[in-house]
């Protein structure tokens, strides 16, 4: 089955739409170079619009496991996927 991911979402007005159309998943860009950049705070208002059943995946590059894991236990995103230097330690 093909599972499918809308990514770079950064405006509540998208969450509508993305909700109308039941991806799996969404992403949250986290790596600061991005022009889809988001804050933590930002990424919590638009997971609260978020429909059930749609999993927020929070997207970083080379970034503090710290930061990772608290926005995991924040429930701010659901999975991490990881696009950096990242090495079996760390994961």
């Amino acid at each position: 089955m093909t599972r499918i991911k809308l990514c770079g979402i950064t405006e509540l007005d998208t969450m509508d739409a993305v909700n109308e159309l039941k991806p799996e998943y969404i992403g949250f860009v986290f790596a600061k170079k991005s022009k889809r950049f988001l804050t933590p705070e930002t990424a919590g208002e638009l997971k609260k619009r978020l429909a059930p059943g749609i999993q927020a995946v929070g997207v970083f590059v080379d970034a503090p496991m710290e930061q990772v894991a608290e926005l995991l236990n924040k429930g701010v995103i659901d999975i991490a996927q990881l696009h950096g230097r990242e090495d079996e330690a760390y994961i």
